[in-house]
């Protein structure tokens, strides 16, 4: 079966199967929603078996203790454990920053770590306990995310010089820097290889193109910022995108897999 997509620079790409690309998604979320109605992963799941999405790498939003925060997720995780992997959410600030990380990486085995300056309410710049944070999460070998964007709290580029300064760890940036720096960010990661750029909230034509241009498929990642987003669009804005469908098993699944060390 053929399907045939206008694309974002006005071509048309002709798929010769009904999409059936297997779909990792790299960032999702466990708790309440922003109105306050909880989630849970049963509602997750369903989601993602609607849409085609076998994995999903999540963590939690609810709240601002790290223990509470990522035994939600690990709980979650027990009940899917073939579909959903753990984020460890960290405040770098908290006492007890360096103990959940070794609860949560070393016993638990959570896949990556997520980090979220503005929910936590810090300045990335202005909290020396990431550097050794950092050093420590390195020798676990998972990858770092961050929400970057929001200013003033999330401003991108102080997460570049810590990637820069941390050439081991691959981090991954949210939302490509969100509606205030997404098109700066994309020029500004170009040259940095551990940074991988997500896929979610960003829908304006040009940054979308430019990202393909500046960086490749092989560092950009599918995500939904599920439940937050409409998970229809996110996929759909990629298929819109004009990427062959080599292209499309990276940013769909290998991408993530390498992500989440399952190569």
């Amino acid at each position: 079966m053929y399907v045939v997509n206008d694309q974002l620079d006005g071509s048309i790409t002709i798929y010769q199967e009904e999409r059936d690309m297997l779909m990792y998604d790299v960032h999702g979320h466990m708790g309440k929603t922003s109105s306050g109605d909880p989630v849970d992963a049963h509602a997750l799941v369903k989601d993602m078996d609607k849409y085609g999405i076998e994995k999903i790498g999540i963590s939690s939003l609810s709240g601002t203790v790290n223990r509470v925060q990522n035994d939600l997720v690990y709980e979650c995780y027990k009940e899917y454990p073939d579909r959903i992997l753990p984020y460890a959410f960290i405040n770098p600030k908290a006492p007890d920053a360096h103990e959940e990380i070794d609860l949560c990486l070393g016993e638990r085995g959570f896949k990556a770590v997520k980090f979220h300056s503005w929910k936590h309410g810090y300045y990335a710049d202005n909290t020396p306990q990431l550097d050794e944070i950092l050093t420590h999460i390195e020798k676990y070998g998972v990858h770092v995310q961050t929400h970057v964007g929001t200013s003033p709290l999330s401003t991108p580029f102080v997460w570049m010089r810590l990637a820069k300064k941390h050439p081991n760890i691959n981090f991954l940036f949210t939302h490509m820097g969100c509606r205030e720096f997404g098109y700066s960010v994309i020029e500004a990661v170009r040259d940095i290889p551990n940074i991988y750029l997500e896929t979610s909230v960003i829908y304006d034509t040009d940054v979308l193109l430019k990202v393909k241009e500046c960086v490749g498929a092989k560092r950009i990642v599918f995500g939904t910022d599920w439940p937050y987003k409409s998970v229809e669009c996110e996929i759909e804005k990629i298929y819109q995108m004009g990427f062959t469908d080599e292209e499309l098993e990276y940013v769909f699944h290998k991408n993530a897999a390498h992500l989440w060390g399952m190569e």
